[in-house]
């Protein structure tokens, strides 16, 4: 009984604090599993536009459609990452940036900035650069994991046969895909410039 209490004392003082700023997805009882990131992942290719598809939902994208990333070389090993998305019919975005902290020896991990947010971990499991990216995140806490996980698409839609290459990018390291939530893209979606 302690020991439960610990540990949730802990996981409210992460959400409280604000250690990430996603902590508030879903948590789940077990480890992370132990994953590894694209071994030669170039954040040139990478960069451009790129459509939410699916995700592990998060609080901070409650209510919102029409989700996308755009992201633009502006230094050696960084990016300019613009999200955008519409809420309650209105269109909104936020602007940050993300840079590679070990280039050589893990370029698929990213440490995304956003202002007045605490940084987060971006890694890329698997991109074909052209079709579809599988980005994934997962922290430990106590007896807990929570996990944050992006499938995005070059276009706003995948064929059945690129999802499924997409989230086999997921399943080889024993992520489950089961709580993942399409993202709604439709015809009259409008996107920030």
């Amino acid at each position: 009984m302690a020991n439960n209490l610990i540990q949730v004392l802990l996981l409210a003082t992460c959400c409280i604090a604000g250690l990430n700023a996603n902590v508030l997805v879903r948590s789940t009882r077990g480890a992370c599993p132990t994953f590894t990131t694209k071994p030669d992942f170039d954040y040139v290719q990478y960069a451009g536009v790129w459509f939410e598809i699916e995700k592990i939902p998060v609080v901070f994208e409650e209510g919102m459609t029409c989700i996308r990333a755009i992201y633009d070389e502006i230094a050696p090993n960084t990016v300019s990452v613009v999200n955008t998305a519409v809420l309650n019919g209105n269109t909104t975005a936020i602007y940050g940036s993300a840079y590679q902290p070990y280039p050589e020896t893990q370029p698929g991990y990213l440490i995304v900035q956003f202002p007045g947010r605490p940084d987060g971990d971006y890694f890329v499991l698997d991109t074909d650069y052209v079709t579809y990216t599988a980005v994934y995140d997962c922290v430990s806490v106590g007896a807990f994991k929570l996990e944050y996980a992006w499938l995005m698409g070059r276009t706003n839609s995948l064929t059945p046969e690129q999802l499924a290459t997409a989230r086999a990018a997921y399943t080889q390291f024993g992520i489950d895909i089961s709580t993942f939530e399409a993202t709604f893209h439709d015809e009259n979606c409008v996107y920030l410039p």
